[in-house]
């Protein structure tokens, strides 16, 4: 990996932790003492958290298209000064409209600083996609820490500080750290054949193959959040202890590492069309696994980690298989259009299965049923991707 790749993978290792731990995983440790200090109801504080993500769905593709016009050291180091702001605002909301409308502005800054753009961004520095895959690899492994960075340190910081004190903190480390990192060390220049691109992007969203793709990244979608936002009352379902099931759940954070690990050792071999296609499978075979589970907590730690490891997969699949079926000219909008309907799907998952538990009295073999069913349409979609997109493949030397 050439010096300018490797650079900006250092860059982004630090910068993805910080934009996951202040954007995503921070507000879970928050919320309690939100709703305790200021008498805002806990569903009042999540619509706000929710509404960010359908923002930086809506601004994922315009915000693709930037990356591709004007490179993501601008992009990222622009959103990440809009995090700082938008997390300032945060800290000093004095009612819940404001602090909805101040999340709002985070979920821009989301799109402008998570994982499509520091992909688009690494795809566009690196000379071959195969060279690009393994930079992707690389930075999701830090990505994979900002949970175990945001939240226990969140957590240390909240007594002294208090929740607003924690968000000003988050504003500042993205200002005073992340920005100056893209800003330092992320590439100026922009893939060549992006900066002059000829290829038609409407054609592109006009494929089929496109379509599918989309299909399957919203269907996984909704399946992984769902699954991750009710795995230990499920877990506890199955028959284990509360504490059996939080020790389970905890599993899952390691498995994803794990599966990243797999895909760098072994599997960066695979084309990322058919790697999709496997990993995506792997999904309803754990919610079968854990529907089966009651009375078999080995079952359930299988299934459990069989999740998480396919998870981390597909996490470096998003990254790399836009490239594979489409190439990498135009790759920041395809890549942005691609996450808009996924990062739904990711909002949607955990209030729709929580919807169906509800209706069906409490159980959640329906709502399991439902997501295997999605599991296999993600594999399906996958699956007919590979197929439509065959007879276009790019070449293998990464050329554009």
């Amino acid at each position: 990996m050439e010096f300018r790749l490797a650079r900006a993978v250092a860059a982004l290792s630090v910068t993805q932790i910080l934009a996951w731990g202040a954007q995503t995983y921070a507000i879970a440790v928050l919320a309690p003492a939100i709703a305790r200090d200021e008498g805002w109801s806990v569903s009042a504080i999540f619509s706000a958290y929710s509404a960010a993500l359908v923002l930086q769905g809506l601004a994922s593709f315009p915000v693709g298209v930037l990356v591709d016009r004007a490179g993501g050291r601008a992009v990222m180091t622009a959103g990440a000064g809009l995090s700082a702001a938008g997390l300032a605002l945060v800290s000093l909301a004095p009612s819940p409209a404001w602090f909805l409308a101040a999340w709002c502005l985070v979920g821009v800054a989301m799109a402008m600083t998570q994982y499509e753009p520091a992909f688009a961004t690494l795809t566009a520095a690196a000379r071959t996609r195969e060279e690009a895959r393994r930079a992707i690899t690389l930075l999701t492994f830090a990505g994979g820490l900002a949970s175990t960075v945001a939240w226990p340190a969140s957590a240390a910081l909240l007594p002294g500080l208090g929740w607003r004190g924690v968000c000003r903190l988050w504003a500042g480390a993205m200002l005073l750290l992340a920005a100056p990192l893209h800003l330092a060390l992320l590439p100026k220049a922009r893939q060549a054949a992006s900066a002059g691109s000829t290829k038609p992007l409407r054609g592109v969203l006009r494929l089929a193959a496109f379509w599918a793709v989309a299909v399957a990244l919203t269907a996984g979608a909704v399946l992984f959040s769902a699954m991750a936002a009710h795995a230990i009352p499920m877990l506890a379902a199955a028959g284990l202890s509360a504490e059996g099931a939080v020790a389970v759940a905890a599993l899952i954070g390691p498995a994803q590492v794990a599966g990243r690990i797999l895909e760098f050792l072994g599997l960066s071999r695979v084309r990322p069309s058919r790697l999709a296609v496997a990993a995506a499978a792997a999904q309803p075979l754990a919610v079968l696994a854990l529907a089966l589970a009651r009375g078999r907590p080995a079952l359930a730690v299988v299934a459990v980690v069989l999740y998480g490891a396919s998870g981390g997969i597909l996490t470096i699949v998003r990254g790399t298989l836009p490239a594979e079926l489409f190439g990498r000219e135009r790759y920041g909008a395809i890549a942005g259009a691609l996450a808009a309907p996924s990062i739904a799907g990711r909002a949607a998952g955990p209030l729709l299965a929580a919807s169906l538990f509800e209706r069906v009295g409490g159980v959640w073999a329906p709502v399991q049923a439902v997501l295997i069913a999605l599991g296999i349409v993600a594999v399906l979609a996958f699956a007919a991707a590979a197929r439509a997109a065959r007879s276009s493949r790019h070449p293998q030397d990464g050329s554009v």
